[in-house]
């Protein structure tokens, strides 16, 4: 592609058109301090529609806006021929980036996003997708495409890695509204990947259970009033939520947990026997699991368990007349 060298000043750059920039969530400071200390090694990369047009930025986003903050002026600048496509323009600009850096999932989805506005979806699929590292897999796209819709503070938690991939692709199904409101509660909370699957599958589940939208779920009183206790750190107001969301989405499931753990408190198990319930309490039947140092040890708890016969009885009984746990 023909390009010449010439200078040009700061404020015949159009700044606003960001038509072939996707840079996002990155900071600029190295560059700034490496620019002060040995001057602009790599000329940015400029485009010029009409003579008496602004330019275009096509390469060079964050070295024009670390010289901007230095104070310059102007600067040396490679010029692209008028006449050049938007298309190739814009597979300059990928390409000039792709070969220094690695693009977080934010700026991978708007450059795919922008490409498929010049090319058809299978060359975008099979011939960029890889070029991202990516497989070359139309559903790959989709999920990428998906997270253009994410608000920018949402942007930005992805970016930063508080927020996972798959976590923002799951708010992207969800309204505005709903998005907004639920990625507000996370942000109060202290989520591992596996924590934000688990909140987000409760809320939902809650939701289509209950018939309430996730927005109202989420900011319902309780789970307001959680986060905003002051004396709660972000630990602390997570394990509450979460013991929140898991009561209301399985209270019967939760209800026999509790009559368990009351009857094992009446029964006065010995130490070293452990008694276990039926997986989800669905079933009937129950373990001990006994340690034991010797085999004069292990006569001793087993003959501890038969003196709790009757304990065990009551135990079964509560098990047999309750063993509906489901919703």
């Amino acid at each position: 592609m023909r390009k010449i060298i010439q200078s040009v000043s700061l404020k015949d750059i159009n700044v606003e058109d960001l038509s072939f920039i996707v840079t996002e969530g990155r900071d600029n400071t190295a560059l700034k301090d490496a620019i002060a200390a040995s001057g602009l090694l790599q000329p940015p990369c400029l485009w010029r529609p009409q003579q008496e047009k602004p330019y275009v930025i096509i390469c060079g986003y964050l070295r024009l806006q670390a010289v901007a903050s230095l104070g310059w002026q102007g600067l040396n600048v490679w010029v692209f021929s008028p006449e050049i496509s938007q298309a190739n323009l814009l597979e300059a600009s990928l390409q000039d980036n792709l070969a220094h850096r690695i693009f977080n999932p934010v700026e991978t989805a708007h450059a795919l996003q922008r490409l498929l506005t010049f090319f058809p979806r299978d060359k975008v699929v099979s011939e960029w997708l890889p070029r991202f590292g990516q497989p070359a897999s139309a559903r790959r796209l989709e999920q990428f495409l998906c997270l253009c819709s994410l608000e920018q503070e949402a942007r930005g938690a992805l970016i930063t890695g508080n927020l996972t991939e798959a976590s923002a692709r799951r708010l992207c199904s969800y309204s505005s509204e709903d998005r907004k409101a639920v990625f507000s509660l996370m942000q109060q909370l202290h989520l591992s990947a596996g924590k934000q699957s688990e909140l987000l599958e409760s809320l939902e589940d809650l939701s289509r259970r209950d018939r309430i939208t996730l927005g109202d779920l989420a900011a319902s009183s309780d789970i307001t009033a959680m986060c905003s206790d002051k004396h709660l750190n972000r630990v602390q107001k997570t394990d509450q939520v979460r013991r929140l969301l898991r009561n209301r989405r399985n209270r019967r499931l939760c209800a026999a947990e509790e009559r368990f753990a009351t009857a094992l408190k009446q029964l006065q198990v010995p130490a070293g026997i452990r008694i276990v319930p039926p997986p989800h309490f669905e079933g009937r039947t129950y373990k001990a699991e006994i340690a034991f140092a010797s085999a004069d040890e292990l006569r001793q708890r087993c003959s501890s368990l038969v003196d709790q016969h009757q304990g065990f009885e009551r135990l079964c009984a509560e098990s047999d007349n309750k063993s509906d746990t489901s919703e």
